[in-house]
């Protein structure tokens, strides 16, 4: 579950520094990809969730280290605005997808444990993350309006993130408040 944590704040949290037509992505998405594989193998036993999502987080792993190799080289701006456009909504689903699959696995291991994992908050966050996300994309065209839900939806992605945390102390059996 560790693993899996430092895969969302890699994926979650993302920073970039623009020179130019040039971007260096400070958080490499396509390591928190990869971490997050690594933290499913650990996991992938206790659901089957967990495995239904493995292809599309490795899939996403090559997606973003393509892409975080294009921004490096300036490839990535001669593309275009509506293909990244298209892109960035397809990622944010697969995103999304993988997500909701790791909060759906965490929710069967609360049942076979009989343990609270926080899986109720984790999806009812990921809930308005989903929306917020996807809002983005749709109110596009008013830009004022989708830079409010990209403020949002980065407060919520550190609101969930903060969930998860929770979640990966009580999976550890660690004090989630300490």
């Amino acid at each position: 579950m560790q693993n899996i944590f430092i895969g969302m704040l890699f994926v979650f949290l993302n920073f970039n520094l623009d020179i130019g037509s040039l971007r260096i992505g400070l958080i490499p998405t396509f390591l928190g990809y990869i971490y997050i594989a690594k933290g499913l193998l650990e996991v992938t036993g206790f659901s089957d969730n967990f495995s239904k999502v493995a292809p599309y987080v490795k899939g996403m792993a090559v997606y973003s280290g393509i892409c975080y190799a294009m921004d490096l080289l300036g490839i990535s701006f001669i593309i275009g605005m509506p293909i990244d456009f298209v892109l960035g909504l397809i990622s944010t689903v697969v995103s999304l997808f993988i997500s909701h699959g790791i909060i759906m696995g965490i929710r069967d291991i609360e049942i076979a444990k009989v343990q609270n994992l926080n899986a109720g908050q984790l999806y009812s966050t990921w809930k308005l993350l989903a929306i917020v996300s996807l809002a983005v994309y749709l109110l596009y065209i008013i830009p004022v309006l989708a830079v409010i839900c990209m403020i949002a939806g980065f407060m919520i992605a550190v609101y969930y993130l903060s969930i998860f945390n929770k979640t990966k102390n009580l999976y550890y059996g660690e004090n989630p408040t300490g």
